[in-house]
This record gives C-alpha cells, structure tokens and sequence, in this order.
C-alpha cells in the first residue's frame, strides 16, 4: 500500500495522465489505502476522465463522496470534490443540478463556484450577467480572471480586459502576454496608448534580468516597427535612438532610425545614413557585369532572353494571321433589279 501510495504521487507530479490513470485504478481495484486515499484517488480518475467515460466518472464520484468519507476530509479535498461533481452534471446536461451544487459551493466559500455559475450563464449567450456574476465572486483564482478577461474582451471592453490580465501575475510579465495587452488596448484606446504601454512593458522586461540582451534588442525593434506601422515615426525614432545608446553596432536599429527620420526630418535621416558602416567589395566582383545583368533579368529583358525558339515560330504565326484578317475581302457582285 506505501509503495503505491508513492508511486501514485510521483507520478501525478510527472504529468503522466495515462500512467497515473492506470495507478489510481488499482489503488481502487486493491483498496490499497484508508477511505481518505480512495476518494482522492476516485476524484483523480474525474479529473482525468473530464467530459469522456462519464459512468465510470459517476461511480468513481459515489466513492468520493459518502458521508463517512467527507468527514474525514479538509475542507479543500471537499471543494475539488464538489467542484468536480458539478462539472460532472455540466458535461450530463443535467443544468439544474448545476446550478443547485454551485450556489452550495457558494456558500461554502469556494473561489471557484462564480465560475460555474458564469458558464451556465455563457452557455445561455448572457455575457454581461456571467461577466457580472464572476465581478461579484471577487475570486482570487487566476483561472477566474482569466474569464474576467475573456468576457470583457467579448462584450468589446478591451481596456479593461487589459487590466484584468495584467492581475495574472503568473503570465502577465511574459512577452505573449504583453503582446496580447498591447492589442487589446489598441483596440480600446487606440495605437498612442498601446505604444505607451509597450515602452513600460519592455522596461519591465529589461530590468527583469530573465531574458538575453538579444532578445530585448528584437522585441525592441518589434515596437519600433509598431509605431511606424501606426504613424508614429517620432516615438520610433526614440526608441530606436535609445536602443543604439545601448547597441550603437545594431545596422537593422540604424536603417530603421534613418527610414523614421525620413519621414518627419529629412536632414538628420540623412545625419543619421553618415553612420552606415562602408561596404567591402571583393576585388573580383565586376560592377558593370552586374549591372548588364539587373537589367538583362527584369521585365521585357528576361522574356526577351529566354524566350524559346517555338515561342518565337509561335508569335510569327500569330503575327501573320492577324495581317491575314486584316486584309480586305473581295467584294460580291450583287444583282440589281430593273
């Protein structure tokens, strides 16, 4: 019983599902442990199971959930046990039952019943009361803000939305997830707003320490190419700027500081191209022979080269009928009457 006790643990921690399906089967199967182990071990198995196997799930969940059995339980297993039993109704379409348990949930002061109550509430199309319902839960659980935002992005409140994702703070200092912020307040405040809020975002990252000097120079550059796709050379030009203070060998940071100069002060864009690094030509290149062969292989020039000798039998003869119908038919007399 110890050995599959062990065994059991390490391999829930191991992410396993199949394995550790197979585990808490015989655990059940052998009774290997005291009533507590054999409700967590069946509360497992409907985890695994989620909306597949539901009458094993239903006889797994009578183990759990006998009353000799939950006295014996802290107030956590209970909940998971609970909370698993109403998504066992949810997948069962018995929505009644549903709404029953989650409102005892409530009671009981799970974190987690706003989110049941809002995904009967979703299920109905009624967005604004589950956005509502999970508000007024004011649940802690990421897993609950992570609704939060979701819905608010539905019913188009994109600001807030951002907001609320910022409150994940197991993501919310992430790039996908600062990626992810940035449209969503473009969305709702437009491209100055997210500009601005990519600029704090990516302090936030540098300062971090967690990531390479690498890949802050490209989510850098990522910004920089932001605010010239959405008109706003001047604040591209000083992020690239601040960047080249850091990385003033960065050529890709400087051809993109040249193209924002061009396009709201001409003379320092053309300050700026001063600083291009010359070119080394190899002494064997021949410039003229490449220039012959630009203009050789665009256009006119590369149909005229390598045009086979059937097209040009083909292009005769099409010449030659076109003549041929222009030609002038001969005229047939015509009978006149007297």
């Amino acid at each position: 019983k110890q050995w599959y006790q062990r065994r059991v643990a390490i391999t829930a921690g191991s992410g396993n599902n199949k394995e550790a399906l197979e585990l808490y089967s015989t655990v059940l199967k052998e009774k290997a442990g005291d009533s507590q182990t054999l409700a967590v071990a069946a509360n497992n198995i409907i985890c695994i199971n989620k909306d597949q196997n539901m009458f094993d799930s239903k006889k797994k969940l009578k183990i759990a959930t006998t009353d000799t059995v939950r006295t014996k339980l802290a107030a956590s297993q209970t909940n998971s046990i609970d909370f698993n039993s109403c998504l066992l109704s949810f997948y069962t379409n018995q929505l009644e039952q549903v709404k029953k348990k989650s409102l005892q949930l409530k009671e009981a002061g799970s974190p987690l019943a706003p989110l049941l109550l809002a995904t009967l509430l979703v299920r109905e199309k009624k967005f604004e009361d589950a956005l509502k319902a999970l508000q007024e839960g004011n649940s802690p659980e990421e897993v609950v803000q992570l609704s939060i935002a979701e819905l608010m992005k539905k019913t188009g409140s994109y600001c807030d939305s951002a907001d609320a994702l910022k409150k994940v703070l197991s993501i919310s200092k992430r790039p996908g997830a600062i990626s992810l912020m940035a449209s969503l307040t473009l969305l709702g405040a437009g491209p100055e707003a997210a500009a601005d809020y990519l600029d704090a975002a990516m302090e936030e990252l540098r300062s971090s320490g967690k990531y390479t000097n690498e890949e802050i120079t490209g989510w850098a550059l990522q910004c920089a190419k932001f605010c010239l796709a959405h008109d706003m050379p001047e604040k591209a030009a000083q992020n690239l700027e601040n960047l080249l203070a850091r990385d003033s060998s960065n050529i890709k940071a400087l051809a993109l500081l040249i193209r924002s100069y061009s396009l709201f002060d001409a003379p320092r864009a053309h300050e700026v191209a001063l600083r291009l690094p010359d070119i080394d030509i190899p002494a064997d290149i021949d410039l003229e022979q490449l220039e012959i062969g630009v203009g050789v292989t665009s256009g006119r020039g590369l149909r005229k080269v390598i045009q086979p000798e059937e097209e040009k039998i083909n292009e005769a003869n099409r010449r030659f009928e076109t003549k041929e119908k222009k030609r002038k038919k001969k005229k047939v007399p015509t009978a006149t009457l007297r």
